[in-house]
């Protein structure tokens, strides 16, 4: 199925009931938003995947690393990444964790003359301070990559926003920026910028019912996280893409009517047999989803004996488990069932067995 440019959306209901409430300066005053754009556009990237488009930023040049957020990569069987006015450079996941919407990417080959963006001090933030956000939008026609970086500027609503459930189909969000600089669909995984240019937030989420309220994952809890990943770890990653059946906008994820049409009726009819669970987006062939024999269309109904509807209860039984462990999962098949050897809603087990090292995928 064709998905949409990643720029996750969800209800405004279900966020606002989350809410509450590194590295050192690289610029020593506040920049114009011109000087803004043009010093941290040409590291601000376009991811490219086969089901998914979204945005990163390079932060260490020298090594060509790139940080994205997880969903925008997570399944993904091959990436490219676009530079500026370059061609799409293939690029592969160096580090991954979904429970923490964080991942870490470089280039196959290397690349010269790569700009980065720094970081700078989240924890300094506070409400109404000036932010921009810098993405690659869903582009129109039949070029995605005939584009450049977009700029949106608005200012902080909420700093802090602390263990945020927003979706769902979405982690929880230990720390995150509340603020009003558009983030468009395409446009997650993206950097959130202060005054001075330093990144201060990785863009992840907009509200969807809510006009000008848009998220981002502090600089101060990414960026330790992202130096983890960059040494190789795959975190709670067993290689598939997954949204919950009961997600009220999983709709949005669709871009063809025809797909739209598909996902609809399967989740009337999932909800007129009072099925509830995860939805297998896609899986790698290689990774432990995938040797599982999870495909794209299997509902995901329990994990280790305990009943999974969102993205979140996935998480909390994954950062749990021990590295190797076999994970016993039952489920159903949906609209992947060939109506002969299977059928719509039929039940299914199987084992899914992590990886033994953290850094195996």
């Amino acid at each position: 199925m064709k998905v949409r440019a990643r720029g996750a959306v969800v209800s405004a209901t279900a966020l606002l009931l989350g809410l509450t409430g590194g590295g050192g300066s690289a610029y020593a005053q506040d920049l114009d938003p011109r000087e803004i754009y043009e010093q941290a556009a040409p590291g601000t990237v376009q991811v490219l995947g086969k089901n998914y488009a979204g945005s990163g930023f390079i932060y260490n040049p020298d090594k060509g690393l790139i940080a994205t957020a997880a969903h925008v990569v997570e399944g993904e069987s091959s990436l490219k990444v676009v530079v500026e006015d370059r061609a799409p450079a293939p690029a592969r996941v160096v580090g991954i964790d979904p429970c923490q919407d964080l991942a870490v990417l470089t280039f196959t080959s290397p690349q010269s003359d790569l700009k980065g963006l720094k970081f700078g001090p989240s924890k300094e933030l506070q409400t109404a301070d000036e932010v921009v956000s810098l993405g690659y939008p869903q582009a129109l026609g039949d070029n995605p990559t005939a584009q450049k970086a977009a700029f949106t500027s608005g200012s902080v609503q909420n700093p802090n926003v602390v263990n945020a459930e927003p979706s769902v189909s979405m982690p929880r969000y230990p720390v995150s920026i509340q603020h009003s600089a558009t983030v468009n669909p395409g446009n997650s995984g993206g950097p959130l910028l202060n005054s001075k240019g330093e990144v201060v937030g990785i863009n992840t989420l907009s509200a969807l019912q809510a006009q000008g309220q848009f998220y981002a994952i502090t600089a101060d809890h990414a960026r330790p996280v992202l130096d983890v990943l960059a040494g190789g770890d795959i975190k709670n990653s067993p290689g598939w893409d997954l949204a919950a059946v009961d997600d009220p906008d999983l709709l949005a994820d669709y871009e063809l009517p025809e797909d739209q049409a598909i996902i609809e009726k399967a989740q009337k009819q999932l909800a007129d047999a009072g099925v509830t669970g995860v939805l297998v987006q896609s899986a790698k062939t290689n990774s432990p989803a995938g040797k599982a024999k999870l495909t794209e269309g299997d509902v995901v109904t329990t994990i280790k004996d305990t009943p999974v509807t969102t993205v979140a209860e996935v998480c909390d039984i994954l950062q749990s488990a021990e590295p190797g462990a076999t994970l016993p999962m039952e489920g159903v098949y949906s609209y992947n069932a060939d109506g002969k050897e299977t059928k719509f809603g039929e039940a299914w087990t199987t084992d899914l067995v992590l990886s033994k090292k953290q850094n195996t995928g």
